[in-house]
């Protein structure tokens, strides 16, 4: 099954067009609880061609996504009607009860011969905080039921000269749900933020910019914010960006929401948010904290000039469960990730020992 996606998004199109029959008004659970399947919030119409989302969930892009072993995914916002995200001085955006961020993680045929839908996963927000929670997808894509203890579901995608790469695809539990969006011990959104919004995208095929659509949409208030004193994110998919900006983008991304100030990793003193300029919270020329043999007998971090001795590269390129970063998320390495980081550090032109 597949999704019937926005326009807009930089994702695959699969339908010309949508059904245009009206769906039941999205439901939010109660405070603390989640609906056993997921068609029980009225997100999606499962019709002959495959997922149609509710009129009220928006879709949006991201400019860099979390690596989630090459799934690709369609994201939306949900917000109770007449209510608004507000834009913070961070760049982060406060959203009211009842507001719901989804994702749709699948695979398409240039992919894998198993293509279709896998997961769901869900941020809700209640009175206090945000709640996190997965649904998984049936084999014959009809419905999706509600896993708190996680899941592994064997997978296959094709490889160098068509040969398949065999994997466990996993889905997260509650707990690993929130280890990942951990900020001061709450759970926290993380793509949907300023410096990862602001971009164009295409709409009725007209170039308009993301943040700009999503509050005349109503979606978002920007008022009272210096939207201009921001940064926003390059893309580290385009090569025609800094290497450094591309590396940082990439780090900020897939190891940020932990190794951050409010994160769980905030006590190793690895901070890789996209905006860090600070070379020992970098990693440069640093010692591990507490990295037992994660550090693959490794000095730095980062050894600047030296990919190969370097920590952080030897990690992300590990599967090894008492080795490899992040440590939820993945069965599989991002090669073409780790070779991005490589050529930064290798760029890097100074001496640890000078």
């Amino acid at each position: 099954m597949r999704v019937c996606s926005w326009s807009f998004l930089a994702i695959a199109l699969f339908f010309s067009s949508c059904e245009a029959k009206k769906m039941e008004a999205i439901r939010v659970p109660e405070a603390g609880t989640f609906f056993n399947t997921l068609e029980e919030y009225h997100l999606f119409e499962v019709n002959s061609q495959g997922l149609r989302p509710s009129e009220a969930l928006v879709g949006y892009d991201v400019i860099n996504a979390l690596f989630t072993d090459y799934a690709m995914k369609d994201r939306f916002v949900y917000l109770p009607e007449g209510q608004k995200a507000h834009l913070s001085e961070d760049g982060t955006f406060v959203f009211p009860e009842g507001s719901m961020l989804v994702k749709n993680f699948y695979y398409d045929e240039k992919q894998t011969k198993d293509a279709g839908i896998l997961e769901t996963r869900l941020l809700i927000r209640d009175q206090k905080e945000w709640k996190a929670i997965s649904y998984v997808w049936n084999q014959e894509k009809t419905s999706a039921k509600i896993s708190k203890v996680g899941a592994i579901i064997p997978h296959s995608l094709f490889g160098e000269n068509g040969k398949e790469k065999k994997f466990d695809y996993v889905v997260p539990n509650k707990n690993q749900c929130k280890s990942c969006h951990n900020f001061d011990d709450k759970i926290d959104p993380l793509g949907f933020k300023y410096a990862n919004l602001n971009k164009d995208i295409l709409i009725n095929g007209t170039k308009v910019n993301q943040i700009s659509y999503l509050a005349e949409r109503g979606l978002v208030e920007l008022s009272g914010v210096a939207v201009d004193s921001l940064v926003t994110m390059k893309s580290y998919a385009d090569e025609s960006n800094p290497i450094d900006a591309r590396a940082m983008a990439y780090l900020d991304v897939n190891c940020g929401h932990c190794h951050r100030p409010n994160g769980p990793g905030n006590t190793s003193g690895l901070f890789l948010q996209h905006n860090e300029i600070r070379s020992n919270h970098l990693g440069f020329c640093k010692g591990p904290v507490a990295a037992g043999k994660g550090s693959g007998g490794r000095k730095f971090d980062i050894s600047p000039g030296s990919a190969d001795s370097s920590i952080l590269v030897y990690r992300i390129s590990s599967l090894d469960p008492g080795v490899m970063m992040p440590e939820v998320g993945r069965s599989l390495v991002h090669e073409e990730g780790v070779q991005l980081v490589k050529d930064w550090i290798n760029s890097l032109q100074f001496d640890c020992y000078e």
